[in-house]
């Protein structure tokens, strides 16, 4: 029994710290040396979790090896791009989310560690989206290392970025509204009001790409609703609810929305009114196009190194991993991304619209943010949508 909770505690641990970003909080507040030893010792935790769990381990997901592949390649292809061009390689920052999917590769092939799993990511899900009200409201910035003296514009979450805080903003809502079944009324309740403050994180995100992006996940997970004389009456109301989201500067006008709040607004009418050309992207087509026409078309088939991408800050993975690794390893990766939807669309209706929503959410944040698949939580999710989607019993908690 103690041996379990140790092993648990190996695992459950880091990914507890990863979600919270720890490791960045105390080396602002505490020391950069032991931010440093956070960061080796859950990689150590890892390594012994693996050790006390390998022996019991069940069967190894078919889903999730495909991560192994892929990171196998990137370093293979990578490595040669540092050596060739004479790019710096940023090797430990790029292995640890490896080390991360090797770990959980593991330790969720035991269908009892995926249930527990399940339950400890939905608390930290939720707790760090709280959090981030509560970061917002006392004007905390991350970047500036504390309570602003200005109101901020928005919510920046514990990672100290608005995009990144949405994503993860949604992924909790998903995982609220799938995972957690309460039968007795006050906990009904709960979950209300659980499901409220994770949209109203959202909100204080202003995030053009999470707005759309959950209206999308709502319809998926209320599909059972679009059914008979109810998908009639939301076809009537389609037009209206578009109505009113082309009008929100109107609807909006007497609210007193700052500087890239209003910005938000719209863009969010200008995607939906197809005035593409006037929505404000923040300068990431500029960073796109620099790091495409610079460095991925002159280096296209090996790459310009390991996290070279991630150095130009083009908030971009996709067009970072081909910036990286070349092409092969680009074609390998929208490969495993297209499997993860192909295999998740086969499965049953309760999987399905558990973990496509989810899929979907991560796949467009990759277009507006480089760091998506360099965060050990999200990789650990990962690993745990692959076990899901790859599993024969239902996901229940």
């Amino acid at each position: 029994m103690k041996t379990k909770f140790i092993a648990h505690f190996c695992f459950l641990f880091p990914f507890a710290l990863t979600v919270f970003n720890v490791q960045v909080f105390v080396a602002l507040f505490v020391s950069h040396g032991l931010a440093q030893l956070i960061a080796y010792g859950n990689l150590g935790l890892l390594m012994v979790g693996v050790a006390l769990v390998i022996k019991e381990r069940g069967e190894l997901s078919k889903t999730a090896r495909l991560w192994i592949i892929y990171f196998l390649m990137y370093f293979s292809f990578a490595t040669v791009g540092s050596a060739i061009h004479h790019n710096k390689a940023e090797i430990l920052r790029a292995i640890i989310p490896f080390i991360y999917i090797l770990a959980f590769y593991v330790y969720l092939s035991i269908p009892e560690n995926r249930l527990l799993f399940s339950k400890i990511a939905l608390i930290c899900l939720v707790a760090s989206s709280i959090l981030a009200i509560y970061m917002y409201n006392i004007n905390f910035d991350l970047e500036e290392g504390g309570v602003y003296i200005y109101k901020l514009d928005r919510a920046q979450g514990v990672f100290g970025d608005a995009n990144n805080t949405a994503l993860i903003a949604i992924v909790t809502y998903i995982f609220v509204y799938k995972l957690y079944k309460p039968t007795k009324p006050i906990f009904k309740i709960f979950k209300l009001l659980l499901l409220g403050l994770m949209f109203y994180t959202l909100v204080l995100t202003f995030s053009t790409t999470g707005f759309l992006v959950f209206i999308i996940a709502v319809v998926m997970l209320n599909h059972k609703f679009f059914t008979g004389l109810r998908l009639v009456f939301a076809g009537f109301m389609l037009p209206v609810f578009y109505l009113l989201l082309i009008n929100l500067n109107t609807l909006t006008a007497n609210i007193d929305l700052r500087g890239q709040q209003r910005d938000k607004v719209n863009n969010i009418v200008n995607v939906l009114s197809f005035n593409t050309d006037k929505v404000d992207d923040s300068g990431r087509s500029y960073l796109v196009t620099k790091l495409l026409n610079n460095y991925v078309y002159v280096n296209p088939i090996i790459g310009n190194g390991i996290e070279f991408g991630m150095s130009q800050r083009a908030h971009n993975t996709v067009v970072s991993v081909w910036a990286d690794a070349g092409i092969f390893t680009l074609i390998f990766f929208l490969f495993m991304l297209g499997s993860y939807f192909m295999r998740a669309i086969s499965r049953p209706p309760d999987v399905r619209f558990f973990v496509i929503p989810i899929l979907i959410t991560l796949y467009v944040f990759m277009l507006s943010l480089q760091s998506v698949i360099n965060q050990p939580c999200i990789m650990a999710l990962f690993v745990y949508l692959a076990y899901v989607i790859d599993e024969k019993d239902k996901i229940e908690i």
